[in-house]
Order: C-alpha cells, then structure tokens, then sequence
C-alpha cells in the first residue's frame, strides 16, 4: 500500500501527460484539416463547381453545381448547358470561361443560385479518359439507338478504355441537341464509374495513385479534399447522386435560362436533398421491357412478374435483335437508386447507365437467353 500511495500520483500525472498529448493531437489535425473534409465531418452542406473542357482547355463541354449534404448523404449535380445565357445579350456561359476562365464562371453561377462554392474541379475530356485507363477500364453499354449517324463507336456491352473516352464524349453531330448528348453521356460515364465504384475504389484508393488520377485536374481544392470526398462517396453507403438540368427557353438565336421553370425545378431538388425520408422509396420506376430472345411472348411474361413486385411497366416490346446472351438492365432516367435497387430485386448482373432523358421510363430491362435463371426463379 505504501508503494502505491507513492507512485499513485506519477502515475495520474503520466495518464494525463498522455490524454493531454491526444487530445492535443487530435485538436490539431482537426483544425488543420482541408475545409471539405471539415465539411464533411460536421455535417454542413457544400457546393462545388465541376466543369469539363475539350482536350485543349479552350471550349466548355459540360457544367454543373454539385450539393454535397452529408447529413442525408445526398448529392445534387445541378447542370448548365454551355450555350447558355442568364439574360438576352448577356454572354453565354461558355464565352464568360473563354474570356475570363473559371473564377468568373463561378462567381456568374453563385450569382444566380443565391450561393457560393467552396471549391472548383476543372478538367479536360482527356483526363477522364487517364482516369479510366488508370483503372484498367469501366464496364459499358450504348444502345444501337443511342449511337449517332456514322458514329466510331462499339455497340451493346464493351470495356471502355481511354481511347474510346474522348470520341464518346465528343458526338458528331452538330446541332442543337448535341449538347444535351454531350451531356447525358458524361453523366451515363460518371454513374457507371458510380455503380462500379466498389470495384473501381480499390484501384485508387493508395494516395499516390490517386495523385496521378489528379495529375490533369485544375482545382482550388487541396488533393487531401479530394481524396476524403472521394473516399467518403466510395466507400460510405446511402449516398445517393440526384441530377437535374437548368431548363432554357430560346429567343431568336440565343437560349435562355428559363428562370421559372428553373425556380421549380430548384424547389423539387432541395426537398429530395433535404427530406429524412427517402425520395424515391415509395416512387416505383416507370418501366420498359424488351424482349431480346427467341422465346415467344416473354417481356408479356416478365411484364407480368414484374408488376407483381411493384414495377410499372409502360411498354413491352422486342429488341433490337433476339440474341442477347445476358439479361440487361438500363437506366435511362440517371436515377442510380433505381438502378441498383431493381438490379438487385430482380437478380439483374448487367446493369448499367445509358442516360437519355428523351425516354419517358426511367429503366429498361432487355431479357437474354439467361432469363430463367434471374433471382433463380424460373420465368413461366
């Protein structure tokens, strides 16, 4: 007892000294972290500019607002046709980047949406193309329909690699809908990545490596952010990337913003991004299947399965040709919940993003020959 009375005191002073030297440590690298990854520990909402250029940096291709709000895990992209202007004999958008560059595009945008950005990401196509070499290529499908006359590009399920990045995001025509291809093909690229990123996250994840991923990107960002936000994204379940488009209205030669409809639309978002409740839990998807097989009558079969488990199917029909070795699933309306919630209740493999927004469903199911084996249920 004698001993312990002695070195009782040196012992509460050594625990001290060391919670002392944690909490000290702690303190440290709390207030020394990027401002994202603060953000993103104390739960605030943050926005961010992502811009994407051709290869030369000298033209915009595609422009979005992203809302980060992790405390429902919510991520709204919010996106800006180019061509773009906030009123009549104001510049476009993309000549506000041409003649100024990045920092006054933000503060036009922030203007306009009644709030700032915390950070930009600029990059070209061609460092998208990098990234998905990096990884060794993304799992991928373009429908016949989707491709364009005389388009170089592979058709139903490929790997795409870098070289075939650029001409993808690049279509050749040129009129006034190509920019909203432009469009909806980044954003079918960046949900496959999305809907891989389990597997996608591990090739990246050493931080070197992800320096290289970063290596053609400009941003205000530190690299720590981006890594934390990155991480955060991949590997923290619920998440879930909600997207919407600036509506326009054309006057003469220029196209508008349609400030009301965008007011709507605003609206809409905000309450999918901020209710507890999920927003689409209780909304079934609007569905179309197609039957790619010999077997007579099997989307009208599978309509039927399909109903019962609460899918609306608007259409049944056959595909564009009855060889289909697997099962497909597409959504077509961006909406990743829907595309791996259904992938899953169905028993679905092949599932994918080809974002069209010109189609009226937001999925559609293209039966193969290995339809009777989907959940392991035999189809009759």
């Amino acid at each position: 007892m004698e001993v312990w009375r002695k070195t009782r005191p040196l012992l509460v002073a050594a625990i001290a000294v060391v919670l002392a030297v944690f909490f000290a440590n702690y303190l440290f690298r709390f207030f020394n972290r990027a401002k994202l990854e603060k953000a993103l520990a104390g739960k605030n909402s943050f926005s961010l500019l992502f811009a994407a250029t051709n290869a030369e940096q000298k033209k915009l291709q595609v422009l979005s607002i992203v809302q980060i709000h992790p405390e429902t895990k919510r991520i709204g992209v919010i996106s800006f046709f180019p061509a773009l202007r906030f009123a009549e004999k104001e510049p476009t958008l993309d000549e506000i980047y041409r003649n100024g560059g990045i920092k006054p595009l933000a503060a036009a945008l922030a203007n306009f949406l009644g709030e700032k950005t915390e950070a930009y990401i600029l990059l070209p196509d061609t460092a998208l193309a990098h990234a998905v070499d990096l990884v060794g290529g993304i799992d991928y499908f373009i429908p016949s329909s989707d491709l364009l006359k005389d388009e170089n590009l592979p058709r139903g399920q490929f790997i795409l690699d870098g070289s075939l990045v650029v001409r993808l995001l690049n279509p050749p025509e040129k009129n006034e809908y190509t920019a909203a291809i432009r469009l909806f093909r980044y954003y079918s690229l960046l949900l496959n990545a999305w809907h891989q990123r389990a597997r996608l996250w591990p090739l990246v994840q050493d931080e070197k490596v992800f320096a290289q991923l970063l290596r053609h990107v400009q941003s205000d960002a530190s690299a720590r952010d981006l890594y934390v936000l990155a991480q955060q994204l991949a590997t923290q379940k619920g998440w879930l990337p909600i997207l919407a488009e600036i509506p326009a209205r054309r006057i003469h030669d220029s196209f508008l913003i349609d400030s009301d409809a965008a007011t709507l639309n605003f609206r809409t978002l905000n309450r999918q991004l901020k209710q507890k409740e999920h927003p689409f839990v209780n909304e079934p998807p609007k569905m179309e299947v197609k039957n790619g097989t010999t077997v007579a009558n099997l989307a009208r079969t599978m309509r039927a399965e399909l109903s019962r488990k609460g899918v609306q199917i608007l259409e049944f029909t056959n595909a564009d040709h009855n060889e289909y070795e697997h099962t497909i699933l597409l959504a077509t309306s961006g909406n990743a919940f829907y595309l791996e919630t259904i992938a899953r209740i169905i028993g679905v493999k092949h599932a994918y993003a080809a974002v069209n927004r010109a189609q009226l469903t937001d999925l559609v199911l293209v039966l193969g020959k290995d339809y009777n084996k989907l959940k392991g249920e035999e189809v009759r």
